[in-house]
């Protein structure tokens, strides 16, 4: 089986204190895939802010047809985070994508695998 990885976000610099959310793309749904595991992993770098993932059964989504996805948020208030943070969750999502917030530093990457 080929994995397929996808770059959701890279460079994001720009400070804000309210979500923001990177376009959505593929998940294991999209492709009817069952019992899949998706692997997330967020790229740090002085970094302050939150992080999470979302996704949605619907395939044509709304505002108000994302899911918070468990054990993806990552919430430092640090300032001087630079990492890398690495989580699986299964779920047969048809789109993913990745809410941030940024005060301080730089979300170098954000990615995830199929």
């Amino acid at each position: 089986m080929l994995t397929e990885s996808i770059e959701l976000a890279e460079n994001i610099t720009n400070e804000t204190f309210d979500f923001n959310y990177t376009a959505k793309n593929k998940g294991a749904g999209y492709d009817g895939k069952i019992d899949t595991t998706t692997t997330v992993q967020y790229l740090v770098q002085e970094f302050s802010g939150s992080i999470k993932m979302q996704g949605t059964l619907e395939l044509y989504p709304g505002d108000d047809d994302w899911v918070d996805i468990n054990s993806t948020l990552i919430d430092d208030d640090s300032t001087s985070a630079d990492d890398s943070y690495t989580n699986s969750f299964s779920g047969n999502f048809v789109w993913l994508r990745a809410a941030y917030t940024l005060t301080d530093g730089t979300i170098l990457s954000i990615r995830y695998n199929l």
